[in-house]
């Protein structure tokens, strides 16, 4: 009995000490994978620690903030940083913890810990706190005036398991282009498989399982697809491998095939940081998105035009109505040519990037004051990269919901509300004479109530030009070299009777 007792308690202590050292395996595999933002690894190892130690309070923290610095649910994290804060664990659990209040819209709760955290004057985040206070009094105003709108998870064959994100489509949604972070290669640093470019197309109504681009656009390294044309004939690019970062490339699709990308010129790519580009239904204007050392802060928005001899030209700061000393991105130009979509860390935003739009006006050469699209479109996450219709009746976004199949999915908007919903005109300026096509011109379209003009331009390819007009009389006058044009009245019907697109043939007439 005494032989077998002494037994009995080596075995225990051998069996404790394994135990023990398992954990600490555990907890430095863990710190290692949070150390270089591996935090989905790190999460798994974090959360059974919380279950073995429920009172660590390192390890309630790094759960919480694992949970907080990824994108699928974070609901989770505010009971592991409750916990951390009640543990006094770190200077700036509370300051996390009022991010994690503020991305499940407990405004109320993080505007309070928002203000402790402050007033306690400690933390390495009391410089940015504030910025976090006017999100969440954004977020008051703006939740209240919910949109009305609907998300469609455009499921499996669109969407997997794995981060999908910055998605555009077509005018008429025919063609889908997009990135995902799913299972491919190896693993990178911080969890994730490398991001590649992905398609989709519509047959019978319905898009096809997508399907990954060809090596000519993808490699082994991260390729994003960051802006795609209104013909969907050039597609931009942000690729990040060992030797390249920060710049845009192009490749040009024919017949839905993708040709080779190509690194854009110094125009457009400087020394600082280039990160998404959007082009104008001509081909003639560019719109980019870059930190540079003239720019108001972060990242700024500009404009470049195509010179004669096919390069662009210097580009041009958007100015302060759009930029801010925060970080704007993912430019995209709607096919009026003069309404621009973009997405701002600053202006009234709920919380980190929201998408916004910008409209140009001939007249006084300027871009209006950014306008928040509102919520739920914009959430207290990132709101990064929109892509609307020809109508604006649906957008595409890439978001975390409670449907979503991991990380971030592709949805589907669609605007409920019918003030929303403007008439596509697919139009062309034709000669009385000669029935040919007029490409030089420029149309003015009145809102004969408001008296707000939008102005048009034909498609120097083939001369198409694409309006889109609200309810409302309109009166529209067209100036053209040589011609002469009677301004015509046209009135956009709403409600029950609104029609989403039609077709219109201007005839000018020879002076």
């Amino acid at each position: 009995m005494k032989k077998i007792k002494t037994y009995l308690v080596v075995t225990i202590i051998l069996f404790s000490t394994n135990l023990i050292l398992a954990q600490k395996i555990d907890d430095e595999d863990a710190r290692e994978h949070f150390k270089y933002g591996n935090y989905l690894d790190a999460f798994d190892i974090y959360s059974q620690l919380v279950i073995k130690s429920p009172n660590n309070g390192e390890y309630n923290y790094r759960a919480g903030l694992c949970l907080l610095f990824t994108e699928n649910d974070q609901s989770r994290a505010v009971e592991y940083l409750e916990k951390a804060v009640s543990l006094k664990i770190d200077d700036d659990a509370p300051y996390f913890l009022g991010k994690a209040y503020h991305s499940n819209l407990k405004l109320e709760k993080a505007l309070s810990t928002f203000n402790t955290y402050k007033k306690l004057g400690k933390g390495t985040k009391q410089e940015v706190v504030d910025k976090d206070i006017e999100y969440v009094k954004n977020a008051q105003i703006l939740t209240k005036k919910p949109l009305d709108i609907t998300f469609e998870n455009l499921g499996e064959k669109i969407n997997s398991e794995y981060p999908d994100y910055y998605a555009f489509v077509t005018p008429n949604e025919s063609f889908m282009v997009f990135t995902s972070r799913r299972k491919s290669g190896a693993k990178e640093f911080d969890g994730y498989y490398p991001s590649s470019i992905y398609y989709s197309k519509v047959v019978n109504g319905d898009y096809v399982k997508t399907k990954k681009g060809s090596p000519l656009i993808n490699s082994t390294y991260d390729d994003q697809v960051v802006g795609l044309s209104y013909n969907a004939d050039k597609l931009f690019i942000y690729f990040d491998d060992i030797k390249n970062t920060g710049d845009i490339y192009e490749a040009d699709i024919v017949n839905f095939k993708f040709k080779k990308k190509v690194k854009m010129n110094e125009s457009v790519n400087s020394k600082g940081f280039e990160s998404s580009a959007t082009i104008s239904a001509d081909g003639q204007t560019l719109f980019f998105a870059s930190k540079r050392s003239d720019g108001l802060g972060g990242k700024d928005i500009y404009m470049t035009r195509k010179l004669p001899t096919g390069k662009w030209a210097l580009p041009q700061n958007l100015g302060s109505n759009v930029n801010t000393k925060d970080d704007e991105d993912f430019p995209n130009l709607f096919y009026d040519g003069r309404t621009l979509y973009f997405s701002s860390k600053g202006h009234n935003s709920i919380g980190g990037y929201d998408y916004f739009k910008s409209t140009w006006n001939p007249a006084t050469n300027e871009w209006s004051k950014a306008e928040n699209l509102g919520y739920p479109l914009n959430t207290t996450r990132d709101n990064i990269c929109i892509s609307f219709t020809e109508n604006k009746s649906h957008a595409y976004v890439s978001c975390w919901r409670e449907d979503s199949k991991g990380f971030q999915d592709i949805y589907k908007v669609t605007f409920n509300d019918s003030t929303l919903k403007e008439t596509v005109i697919k139009a062309q300026i034709s000669s009385l004479a000669t029935d040919e096509t007029i490409k030089k011109a420029f149309i003015i379209i009145t809102n004969d109530e408001t008296k707000e003009e939008r102005n048009y331009t034909p498609n120097s390819l083939n001369g198409a030009v694409i309006i889109t007009l609200p309810e409302g009389d309109y009166t529209i006058s067209i100036k053209a070299p040589g011609f002469e044009f009677t301004d015509e009245k046209i009135t956009i019907k709403g409600k029950s009777d609104f029609v989403s697109s039609m077709s219109k043939k201007f005839i000018i007439t020879p002076k």
